[in-house]
């Protein structure tokens, strides 16, 4: 595998592991504050909380880890366009010297005088 790639893999591995710790102590979160505060019937945005707040920080922590994923992934896939591009291009040159080189006549041995 390139290098280009495999180090985008790690990346793209390494933001799905911190997406899904920010998930998870985003959920533990919600669940206890439901204990805390039964089901009121409010939409989860004003149970966020404010600026600073703890739950605040985790529901930004698991939005960037959203956004950091997405952006892995998305590079990940650009790695893999150039790399089948360039593939591409290197079999297209290689197809034109191999016909190339079969259309040119070999050297002819002449006889010095």
């Amino acid at each position: 595998m390139h290098s280009d790639l495999a180090t985008r893999r790690r990346v793209l591995l390494l933001t799905y592991h911190r997406y899904i710790a920010a998930e998870q102590a985003w959920v533990d979160a919600q669940r206890e504050l439901k204990n805390w505060f039964p089901s009121t019937g409010q939409p989860i945005s004003s149970r966020i909380g404010n600026p600073g707040s703890v739950m605040r920080r985790l529901y930004d922590q698991r939005e960037r880890a959203i956004l950091q994923l997405q952006v892995a992934r998305a590079k990940l896939e650009v790695a893999k366009q150039r790399m089948e591009r360039r593939r591409q291009e290197t079999q297209a040159l290689y197809i034109a010297y191999i016909t190339h080189a079969r259309q040119e006549p070999g050297p002819t041995m002449t006889s010095p005088r």
